[in-house]
């Protein structure tokens, strides 16, 4: 007998081998580069970024005495109840030991665990259940690559792709009453904690599959006094689960959250993420087998004609009619709130869940999962009989593997899995998380900004939040899952952050005057542009204002980032010196990375003219340029440019005292020199703000030359600014 248990423990483990093999196999490429690349198809709003910093923050907050379901690291300046957040601390164990491979592999890894770990428990449960190996491998390929499974591992969701819980719950209930011991009861407790620190929605699964199942086995025990037995192992199950819940978490603040502060979610919005019996019937045979992400999740064509036949075939067993009805419950609320049966809209008991919860259960369609589970056990009931008959082991592997393959194939599986590249990093994020200070609790603004949660995405890039796990500082950008509305409508009628969101036109006035409030009083330490996530019209606006602003100093450039530090930070405002091409020699080289950060307003995009890297000024007669130099010295400053269509005479003014003007003509570039005197350099402590007025404008559009209706002055290569060498 021992040998008989050795031997099953080794088939067991060799299961879980060919289950974490298929998961890599299906998460190609994404599995072949996991620090390199995220869940989702390019310029796809996903969601791995917030599950990152979910893996971070949880240890973070451990590590420094924090409460993790508590924060305001995100969505600043408030604090925020995470109870209800995608927060997913069961995870935490399995990131510490993953962590030194960095927080991008680590999530990866954890998405391809979630689909082993699913498949593999669903095979040993119907082994447990008394199917045969080839039904429980191929009942493990149902469930754990199934649509459902496909499209939340597409989507980076650490906590929606836990339905491995499902059968281990089950699993750990069947020792409960087959043994009738304390021991499993209190591992039972556990497992439904870990489902409630998973999500609220799958300790709900969790409920729906266990509370017949125990009926199940209350009906099956051979006395009334087993049946005692079990009812108070049940009890202690879940006194178990509310003690660890009360006294570590969630329990306190799922209490603590006021949901009356959130806006519910609306019968359109429920019947919008809501499945039909259309949708799971019909739609795969319109649709055929593709990606989930590309679809809708359903049951797949080869489990619909399945379940159709199921219903038809005669066996013995009459547990699978308990299944089959074990699965009802799930399946209709995954239908929300209501039917449309010949045109009456008849309500569904998805309502009584949405108004438990104050409306917060928003997408019945995730009820799918919970579903599943007992319609493939009443499958694998239904015609395990007819699969013993193959009585040979090659037979049996080749079925095993054909149905496996066509499962696979119907659910999409073996296209590509959706993936695109992790985002840039950069060595300032670094820099700023080495710094410490006691009385300084600095916040990070991203721009475009995107304080963003599960009801509203204000703004394009929430996805910033990922660069917490390197900074470790508070910032305005990210994602919680529900904030109350009055931030929602704070972060919308914000002048500042509604323009910097691109839900409201720049109103320059306030947003400059609430940008000088916020650097002081949240405090900003840092602003950080990304021009890769702005059109160039936004660039242009954005900069022209930030290069201005009295609280904002620029650091410098790397790759597609701009960094710029505030007048509140302790290190200070270092002087916006252009590059040194020489001793005493400052040079701004148009069109070149990191030339943005010295640029005002009147300036187009860069572009290459004649085999120069360079910009064209225009759209307003006056091109700004902004310049600290060392005082001390007179300078020399020297323009090379090219005008477009005709002679221009430019007009340059440095801090409203006139330096002089020079005339450029088209079509070879020149330079020009003017003085700077180093009285004008010691008067604004070497801060020169640089008007370069053209005498006038004109668009190709308008000479016949092109479809460009830019209007433009000159083309810009460089400006030079040469110490000690005045007139």
């Amino acid at each position: 007998m021992r040998w008989l248990a050795r031997r099953e423990a080794t088939r067991a483990v060799l299961a879980l081998v060919l289950f974490a093999l298929l998961s890599a196999i299906v998460m190609v490429p994404l599995s072949l580069h996991l620090g390199s690349m995220v869940p989702g198809w390019p310029n796809g709003k996903w969601d791995y970024y917030h599950f990152q910093w979910n893996l971070w923050w949880v240890r973070h907050a451990l590590a420094t005495g924090q409460n993790p379901f508590y924060t305001d690291m995100v969505l600043a300046p408030f604090e925020h109840n995470l109870a209800y957040h995608s927060l997913t601390p069961v995870w935490l164990p399995v990131y510490l030991v993953l962590s030194p491979l960095g927080v991008t592999a680590a999530a990866n890894l954890i998405v391809g665990l979630s689909l082993a770990l699913t498949g593999w428990l669903m095979a040993v449960f119907l082994r447990r259940q008394g199917m045969s190996r080839a039904t429980a491998l191929i009942g493990g390929v149902a469930l754990g690559f199934c649509p459902y499974m496909l499209d939340h591992a597409a989507s980076g969701h650490l906590n929606l792709i836990t339905v491995f819980w499902l059968p281990l719950v089950l699993l750990l209930w069947e020792r409960v009453a087959t043994t009738r011991r304390a021991g499993w009861a209190i591992l039972t407790g556990a497992a439904l904690w870990a489902l409630w620190l998973s999500d609220t929605l799958v300790v709900l699964w969790g409920g729906l599959l266990l509370a017949p199942y125990a009926l199940l086995t209350l009906a099956q025990a051979r006395d009334r006094a087993a049946r005692g037995r079990i009812v108070l192992l049940g009890g202690l199950a879940l006194l178990i689960t509310l003690a660890l819940a009360w006294f570590i978490a969630p329990l306190q603040p799922t209490l603590d959250y006021d949901t009356s502060t959130l806006a519910p979610a609306e019968l359109l919005t429920l019947r919008t993420f809501s499945s039909s019996p259309y949708d799971l019937i019909v739609r795969p045979w319109r649709e055929g087998p593709r990606h989930a992400q590309e679809g809708e999740e359903n049951l797949g064509r080869v489990l619909i004609v399945l379940l159709a036949l199921a219903l038809i075939v005669r066996v013995r067993d009459r547990r699978r009619w308990f299944w089959l009805s074990a699965a009802i419950v799930p399946l209709v609320l995954s239908f929300g709130p209501d039917v449309d049966v010949f045109g009456t809209r008849v309500p569904l008991p998805f309502r009584l869940i949405h108004e438990t919860f104050g409306g917060q259960m928003r997408t019945p369609i995730r009820f799918l999962a919970p579903a599943m589970v007992p319609l493939i056990v009443f499958l694998a009931c239904s015609f395990d009989p007819w699969l013993r008959r193959v009585r040979s082991g090659a037979g049996w592997g080749a079925l095993a593997g054909g149905v496996a393959l066509l499962l696979l194939w119907d659910f999409g599986a073996l296209k590509a899995f959706p993936h695109s590249p992790a985002l840039p990093q950069y060595d300032f994020y670094t820099m700023i998380g080495r710094e410490q200070y006691d009385d300084y609790d600095q916040v990070v603004l991203e721009v475009p900004a995107a304080p963003s949660t599960g009801w509203l995405l204000l703004g394009d890039h929430p996805e910033a939040m990922a660069y917490g796990t390197v900074h470790g500082k508070r910032m305005l950008s990210g994602l919680i899952s529900r904030a109350p509305i009055e931030q929602h409508l704070y972060y919308q009628e914000s002048p500042l952050i509604g323009w910097l969101s691109g839900v409201r036109p720049l109103d320059a006035g306030r947003a400059i005057g609430e940008l000088r409030q916020i650097v002081d009083e949240w405090p900003v330490g840092y602003v950080v542009v990304h021009l890769d996530w702005l059109t160039f019209e936004r660039q242009a606006e954005i900069l022209a204002l930030f290069n201005a602003h009295p609280s904002l100093c620029y650091l410098g450039a790397e790759g597609d980032a701009l960094l710029y530090r505030t007048t509140s930070h302790p290190a200070g405002c270092p002087p916006r010196t252009p590059p040194e091409a020489g001793p005493g020699v400052y040079r701004i080289d148009i069109g070149l990375r990191g030339d943005a950060g010295y640029l005002g307003h009147g300036w187009f995009w860069a572009e290459d003219f004649g085999g120069v890297t360079s910009r064209w000024a225009g759209g307003t007669p006056e091109a700004l340029i902004y310049a600290g130099l060392p005082p001390g010295a007179d300078y020399r400053f020297t323009v090379r440019a090219v005008a477009f269509a005709e002679p221009r005479t430019v007009r340059v003014v440095a801090n409203g005292e006139r330096l002089g003007s020079f005339t450029v003509s088209p079509g070879d570039w020149s330079e020009h020199t003017l003085a700077i005197p180093a009285a004008l350099v010691e008067q604004v402590g070497g801060e020169l703000v640089i008007s370069l007025a053209a005498d006038g404008m004109r668009s190709a559009a308008e000479m016949g030359l092109s479809a460009d209706e830019r209007p433009l002055t000159l083309a810009y290569d460089w400006f030079e600014f040469r110490a000690g060498e005045g007139e």
